[in-house]
């Protein structure tokens, strides 16, 4: 059945993905009435959308005037990519070590799915939005393979700012084919089961994006 989305989920979609891409630029300030006139929707989803964005540290609010776009510093980048190294390595152990069972079985073959997506987009830079999605995919699916609810709340709190964080390191280094290439090794190790070999494949594309985002792992 076609589900109806509601006002509030479409300006909410349509403003992440304008910060993600970079089309809401911070140092603006932006009002409500500003995107209902633009959206053609009243103002009560545009609040709606920026609360919820705001929530997950992508706009922040100035009083009397406005929202903008929250900068992401350097350190804030260190820190998003620590918090994945903690909850993507642990994800990613348990899932080599269960691989054989049915149900990561199939988390697997949707990884293998998101790489087959990311190697039709990576040589294409007019697809580097669906790339980055693909990308943000593979890694969200070694967590949701845990079935952890407090791991996969917080890998969701941080997923707006991961894809954002995404699409700047890989539109910046143009390193879609790499990044490919190192999901395509850490894919290969968790067939072999080899849980140290899968787990220096996902260090290695961690220090990679590191080093394209400008920052470092560890202080």
């Amino acid at each position: 059945m076609i589900k109806k989305v509601s006002y509030k989920d479409q300006v909410y979609q349509y403003l992440k993905h304008a910060i993600i891409k970079g089309e809401l630029q911070t140092g603006v300030i932006y009002s409500e009435q500003q995107f209902a006139d633009k959206l053609e929707v009243s103002r009560t989803p545009v609040r709606e959308a920026v609360i919820r964005l705001t929530n997950e540290g992508m706009l922040e609010v100035f009083s009397n005037r406005g929202w903008g776009v929250k900068p992401v510093l350097p350190e804030d980048l260190q820190k998003i990519l620590q918090a994945r190294i903690a909850i993507e390595g642990y994800s990613l152990r348990y899932l080599v070590r269960h691989r054989d069972e049915a149900a990561f079985q199939k988390v697997i073959r949707e990884m293998q799915a998101c790489q087959s997506d990311s190697e039709s987009f990576a040589q294409d830079e007019s697809h580097h939005f669906e790339y980055m999605k693909a990308d943000t995919d593979f890694h969200c699916l070694m967590v949701s393979c845990t079935d952890n609810a407090y791991l996969k709340r917080i890998n969701d709190q941080m997923r707006t700012k991961i894809e954002q964080a995404t699409y700047n390191s890989l539109h910046m280094s143009r390193r879609n084919a790499k990044a490919c290439l190192e999901h395509h090794q850490i894919l290969q190790e968790i067939l072999h089961g080899d849980e140290n070999s899968a787990m220096r494949a996902f260090m290695q594309h961690m220090q990679e994006t590191a080093m394209a985002l400008g920052t470092t792992l560890l202080e």
